[in-house]
């Protein structure tokens, strides 16, 4: 009897999952910025009722109150209940093999000789996604947030095949847990409520009017609850913080050097924080940021669309680096030389790293061009989900667009499943005209 498959394939990933798992109660990773603002968000929201990312026993500073989103710290209270990240880091495997199992449901439907050739790609590329297994290990929101998205994909999915209205209701709740996640997802939720009131002009279905009340309901409770606490309707104050710290600083480091830039971005933020209200002190840095991105609106475009295009590219050096303590040269970080020299800055980056860990990176770099030319070959492929096919370009480009300059591997992470599903569609046809062949001549004919 032969071996199922498909259970060796999760058992394979299951079994990566775990090496990942025990390096990370082994040797514990150092806490990531982010990582703390959820922790003290969540210690916060259990001992004293307050959504606030900072420590409540100095002074108060309102970005604090908006910086995260309330669904991952809430989350994180199982590891206040039990004292240990290790509930959390087997939780998080548990829904980045879901969202796997989701994906190859999406991309390999049909019968299982046909699911056999996406199947089987999916599995060798995930195997090459480091970042899959390094973030079910830490405490960081990315895998939650993934899921949600490979949801979204699967409600698009199961909605352009049976055309049923509780799919169109699952969308947006789907959406509105997203939104409860991670802020990146707001301007998209903006993006998809307009999408949905021209669906309905288009079908009359009122289940498009309907259902997007439920993300609509959140943003409107949720920016009015933020009014309440910090005097602005801001979503959250993460959005801000990186029109500055990374969109205007690295693109005035990329013009003017690191010391003009890190001089200016002082100065705005002296200005800003001289203004009377935090409402205030928000309009300043977001002018202060327009006006010198549209002194120059052509050059910013085109270093803005330069970090969108590495986002797809980026093998992950950061996240290999501090998951499993690799000792670093003390030089700037490989984003800081990318953004001020280019590919001259990447290049003497990598070498102060060691060779093993540049040939690792390069191996990756590689199946992420794979990757993303298998996903292409399979958004432009004729008679295959037209919906989906739509939905995913809307979703990998505008989270690709928002990314820009901050282009790093773990922010394609939460789309990561959905360009490996695609990629694996996209290539199928190709490596089976190909193989198939070769396979029948060599494949052992049953005894009668």
């Amino acid at each position: 009897m032969k071996p199922d498959r498909p259970l060796l394939f999760y058992a394979a990933l299951l079994f990566v999952h775990l090496i990942f798992f025990l390096s990370s109660t082994v040797h514990p990773s150092l806490p990531l910025t982010d990582s703390d603002d959820y922790l003290n968000a969540s210690r916060n929201i259990y001992s004293q009722g307050v959504l606030y990312c900072g420590d409540l026993t100095e002074p108060i500073r309102e970005e604090q109150f908006t910086r995260r989103p309330p669904l991952y710290p809430v989350f994180l209270g199982i590891s206040i209940l039990t004292g240990s990240y290790i509930p959390v880091f087997l939780i998080q495997i548990l829904l980045s093999m879901t969202a796997i199992l989701l994906m190859l449901r999406i991309f390999s439907p049909g019968h299982p000789e046909q699911r056999n050739a996406p199947g089987l790609i999916a599995m060798v590329l995930l195997l090459v996604t480091p970042a899959q297994f390094i973030y079910s290990n830490r405490i960081m929101s990315e895998i939650p947030f993934q899921l949600l998205l490979v949801l979204l994909a699967w409600s698009v999915f199961k909605y352009s095949a049976k055309q049923e209205n509780r799919f169109i209701w699952l969308f947006n709740l789907f959406l509105t847990l997203g939104l409860a996640t991670k802020p990146v997802l707001f301007p998209f939720a903006i993006l998809t409520i307009l999408i949905s009131l021209y669906l309905f002009l288009r079908t009359r279905k009122r289940a498009f009017m309907l259902a997007i009340c439920l993300p609509v309901i959140w943003i409107i409770a949720y920016s009015a609850w933020n009014y309440n606490r910090t005097g602005s309707v801001q979503y959250s104050s993460i959005q801000t913080a990186n029109l500055v710290n990374y969109n205007m600083r690295y693109f005035l480091m990329h013009q003017y050097g690191t010391d003009v830039a890190d001089e200016r971005t002082d100065a705005l933020y002296a200005t800003c924080n001289a203004s009377d209200s935090y409402r205030d002190k928000n309009r300043c840095l977001g002018k202060g940021v327009q006006e010198i991105i549209l002194d120059r609106p052509v050059k910013y475009a085109l270093f803005h669309l330069k970090g969108s295009f590495l986002l797809f590219l980026d093998p992950g050096r950061f996240d290999l680096v501090k998951f499993f303590n690799i000792r670093e040269s003390d030089t700037p970080g490989f984003l800081t030389e990318i953004n001020q020299d280019g590919f001259a800055g990447a290049v003497r980056s990598l070498k102060h790293q060691g060779w093993w860990l540049v040939i690792l990176l390069g191996l990756i770099a590689l199946f992420k061009i794979l990757k993303i030319t298998g996903f292409l070959l399979y958004i432009f492929r004729k008679g295959d989900h037209l919906y989906l096919r739509i939905f995913l370009v809307v979703l990998v480009g505008y989270l690709a667009l928002i990314t820009g300059p901050l282009g790093a591997s773990r922010f394609l992470l939460p789309v990561e499943l959905l360009i490996i599903g695609g990629a694996a569609r996209g290539w199928s046809p190709l490596i089976k005209k190909r193989w198939s062949p070769l396979l029948t001549k060599l494949k052992v004919q049953k005894p009668v």
